[in-house]
This record gives C-alpha cells, structure tokens and sequence, in this order.
C-alpha cells in the first residue's frame, strides 16, 4: 500500500472498507498497479443493493418514469469498464503483491474524511464535552459522493450520460434528513 493508504483504510466503516477491499481485488484481477476512483465506481456499480446504482438510475430516468431500466445501468458499468481497459497493467500479474492506492484515490479518501469530519460537529462536541477521542468513520455515502467529485469518474459519468451532480444529489436526497454530513453540500 502507497503510505498512507493503511492509516485512511483504518478510518472507513466496515461497510467502506468492504468495498474499498473489492476494488482492490478487481485492480489485482486486472493487473493494475493502482487501485483508483475508477475502480470504486465499478465496484459499487456492481453491488446488488447499492445506494450508488439506485442514485445513477434515479438521474437518468425520467421524472414520469417509474421503473428503473437495467440496461442504464449495464451501459454505465460498459463505460467504467472500457475507461479501466485504458489503465496500464502490468505485464505480470500482481498474485503475492497488492496494488497500491493511486494519489486521486487516496484524494478521493481525504475528501470524505474531511466532510464526515464537517457532518459531525455535534458529535466533536459531544466528544469534546465528555472528553473523549474517538475516530470519526467515514460512512459509505461519503466515500461515494468523493468518488464521484473525481474527474475520472464524471467523465465517464458523462460519456455514459449520467451528471454526477444529479447522482450525488439524489445520494442526499435518499440519505435521512439527520444526516448532517449533507447538508454541508
């Protein structure tokens, strides 16, 4: 791992760090260097009750529409896939060593880190209160709204047809009103 990759791990929830470890799977599998954004979009796309595909295909349809069409959806993941086809590989397969995470990743993690931080104010006063320090998780939602602040990823949001503003938007609009991580968006 690229340093500092294991200390940003280490404050994901475990529902986070599940799909952080998947697409480092897939970066291996596909004997890609580095785990990037891309990797994460892919990842989450691919999972079967994901808030991210359900934002996605909210986005593309339209407001008269009522079910949500699966092939919006496989085209999208088409796009992610074509966009890691460009990635370089390396010419062996990583099998005993792990793909290290890219600087937009890691980016991408600080981000999230920063605005669970900014959403739990009450919470860093509670804490400050009873004097205690506890490690703010960052939530999964967070991670996926710093995935699609990524320039790689809107981009092949936008070949696809999708607006990552409009699927980030329907992420806080799905997320309860308690959740004061959005509401700094």
């Amino acid at each position: 791992m690229r340093s500092g990759g294991c200390a940003l791990q280490q404050t994901l929830t475990a529902e986070a760090a599940s799909v952080l470890k998947h697409s480092l799977v897939l970066a291996r599998r596909r004997g890609h260097p580095q785990v990037t954004p891309l990797h994460v979009a892919i990842t989450l796309l691919t999972l079967r009750l994901s808030s991210f595909k359900r934002a996605c295909l909210k986005s593309h349809q339209p407001h008269h529409q009522t079910s949500q069409h699966p092939l919006q959806s496989r085209a999208l993941e088409l796009c992610f896939n074509v966009a890691l086809n460009r990635l370089p590989t390396t010419p062996s397969p990583l099998i005993h060593s792990q793909p290290s995470l890219s600087n937009a990743l890691i980016a991408a993690l600080k981000r999230a880190q920063a605005h669970q931080r900014r959403g739990s104010i009450e919470q860093q006063q509670q804490q400050q209160q009873q004097q205690t320090v506890l490690t703010v998780k960052v939530e999964l939602e967070q991670l996926i709204i710093s995935i699609l602040d990524d320039p790689s990823v809107s981009r092949v949001m936008r070949e696809a047809g999708f607006s990552s503003t409009l699927v980030k938007n329907n992420l806080e609009d799905s997320c309860s009103p308690s959740n004061s991580v959005f509401k700094c968006y």
